[in-house]
């Protein structure tokens, strides 16, 4: 007769803990909703480069074009390797061949039609001495590129600076959260649904900066990397 009065004692105490886990949940789902936003930003200096440049020849001929760009782009790598790159660090991003024509002496018995072909070739530098960017710069331009695409600096493991971001943007959606209950009289109940987003900025020069400073003696001064984190908080009251 014990053992039933134990069981029976337990079986209660489940089905009290089902119906109080059920009520606490209908009245959640019931309830009013406080929804809050926290962002957070995390500066730091980046700690790599990425460089690309291009080098672009024409001709009549696209052979001669090609074997141009060729040579010109053997000089760049050259160049470069000098200064110390290795082959992981140079990578060739794009390389593209196209025609051009125009027109001379139109509706002239002379007119001629002329057909020019473009190479371009382009390859990305990766550095990680960021005072030495102008100095790569200088080098492939004096070594036959004719293109800079632009400059990005980074951070290659930002994975640190996303959770301090998560953390602060955590802490400033929860203080609001409590400012506006107080403020309206409310008592919260829980957290009722919790979500993150992140994104970054870079600094980059363009071509057009490039072209300004000009390519003796380039300088070029890295920003700040940017990693920010949005929070999306709602609690139920």
């Amino acid at each position: 007769m014990r053992t039933s009065y134990l069981k029976t004692g337990v079986l209660t105490l489940v089905i009290l803990s089902l119906l109080t886990g059920v009520t606490a949940q209908a009245q959640s789902s019931q309830a009013g909703r406080l929804t809050v936003t926290g962002e957070a930003v995390v500066v730091g200096a980046p700690d790599v480069a990425y460089i690309t440049i291009g080098v672009e020849t024409k001709d009549p001929s696209a052979e001669t074009a090609a074997q141009e760009n060729a040579n010109r782009m053997a000089s760049v790598f050259a160049a470069l390797k000098a200064l110390g790159l290795a082959d992981k660090d140079l990578s060739t991003s794009g390389y593209n061949i196209y025609s051009s024509t125009q027109v001379y002496n139109r509706g002239q018995s002379d007119e001629i039609t002329a057909t020019t072909y473009h190479v371009q070739n382009r390859i990305n530098i990766t550095t990680t001495d960021l005072e030495g960017v102008g100095q790569i710069i200088d080098a492939a331009v004096q070594a036959g590129a004719n293109q800079i695409q632009g400059v990005r600096f980074d951070i290659q493991d930002k994975q640190e600076m996303q959770l301090q971001a998560l953390q602060s943007a955590i802490k400033q959606g929860l203080a609001k959260a409590d400012v506006m209950a107080k403020s309206a009289g409310l008592t919260l109940g829980g957290l009722s649904s919790l979500s993150e987003s992140y994104s970054s900025y870079a600094p980059m020069m363009n071509t057009m900066a490039l072209r300004a400073d000009g390519f003796s003696g380039t300088t070029i001064s890295p920003g700040d990397v940017e990693v920010s984190a949005t929070v999306n908080l709602e609690f139920w009251f």
